[in-house]
């Protein structure tokens, strides 16, 4: 995968980083609600993985859907 530099590149390190802490948390041995702070990180860290990967792939677009206009008769 060919990756942007800028954007993509800071929101795949910024994904990295939200991975290692959730390690980090869970391996101390002294931390309360290791668990769901290990949970909460991984889940911040794949949605960010996802935004790089999304953002690498399509870039900027943006893709709406129309509105259903509902006519009163």
């Amino acid at each position: 995968m060919k990756l942007r530099k800028g954007k993509t590149k800071s929101i795949l390190d910024v994904s990295i980083d939200s991975a290692l802490l959730g390690v980090e948390i869970y391996n101390k041995p002294r931390t309360t609600f290791r668990s769901e702070g290990f949970i909460t990180m991984m889940i911040m860290a794949w949605t960010r993985l996802f935004h790089a990967y999304f953002n690498s792939t399509i870039g900027d677009k943006y893709y709406y859907k129309k509105r259903m206009v509902a006519t009163i008769q």
